[in-house]
């Protein structure tokens, strides 16, 4: 199977990347797409814990039910109730 690159600039990035590292344009294009989805791994990993530390920090706040719609409750906060 192989793989079409029309874009100067995407073919320019490929053969550089292939020149730095002393590797093939495939081993150039494998590497690069390899470091991409590892770093959005780590990305989602970070957001997952961001996550996890926001619903803990979340879920030692009482939950406090006033009784109003959410219309009744933003006319009083902005006074026009």
């Amino acid at each position: 199977m192989g793989i079409l690159v029309r874009d100067p600039n995407i073919d320019r990035m490929v053969r550089e990347l292939a020149a730095n590292d002393g590797i093939s344009l495939q081993a150039a294009i494998g590497l690069a797409v390899e470091r991409e989805l590892r770093r959005r791994k780590e990305r989602f990993r970070q957001i997952e814990d961001a996550v996890r530390v926001a619903r803990a920090m979340m879920g030692n706040r009482p939950v406090i039910d006033d009784g109003l719609t959410h219309k009744e409750f933003f006319d009083r906060e902005y006074g026009d109730a």
